[in-house]
């Protein structure tokens, strides 16, 4: 009986997923054209490479017009002498529209808290991205990162976090609705700092 009530949520799940990627695919043609690069799921600037899967998971987060949301929380669990463990939330809030049938924007904030081995990282941050879209295929965007607090982070737990500003820009080729390559050109300032409990 469990097994298949999981299996029912598992499939109404999935069904929804098709549907918003039907939907999604749908907007691609559609006579308003809104689209923006990837934010990560904190609501950092999304670059490449970057450590997707690995430990918290750093997944892109699409965002659509409107007012979008992302809230996480992990818990970090180690066994063994030198194994750390910890606890990780963030959250996330932007506002993303059309300023021209071409032209999308999106404003937004977030804020996180990394506690790992013994350091403690907390960060508040800003984003802004504009992104201008030729045609179906080609596509510009600008962007901005403003970290507020300036978190002090030992160097090997950056990545975990994805601390920092960024400014940059962007050029994106969309070979169809699921697959395109990309170019971006940023300049990031790290806060390599550690810190003293």
């Amino acid at each position: 009986m469990i097994i298949r009530l999981l299996l029912t949520i598992f499939i109404l799940l999935m069904s929804q997923d098709i549907q918003a990627q039907e939907v999604k695919d749908s907007t691609l043609m559609s006579p308003v054209e809104f689209s923006l690069p990837p934010l990560t799921y904190r609501g950092t600037i999304a670059h490449y490479p970057y450590y997707n899967g690995l430990m918290m998971g750093f997944h892109d987060w699409e965002l659509h017009p409107g007012l979008n949301a992302s809230l996480s929380a992990a818990a970090i669990f180690g066994f063994g002498s030198n194994a750390g463990s910890g606890f990780a939330n963030s959250m996330a809030v932007a506002y993303a529209g059309n300023i021209t049938r071409k032209l999308s924007y999106s404003i937004g904030g977030y804020t996180s808290f990394l506690d790992y081995a013994n350091h403690a990282m907390k960060d508040v941050g800003l984003t802004a991205m504009l992104n201008y879209r030729f045609n179906e295929h080609w596509e510009a965007a600008l962007f901005a990162q403003k970290s507020i607090l300036q978190p002090k982070v030992p160097p090997y737990l950056y990545w975990m976090n994805d601390v920092g500003d960024k400014i940059g820009a962007a050029v994106r080729y969309n070979i169809n609705p699921s697959f395109s390559i990309g170019l971006s050109v940023w300049k990031g300032t790290s806060p390599y700092q550690y810190y003293d409990r």
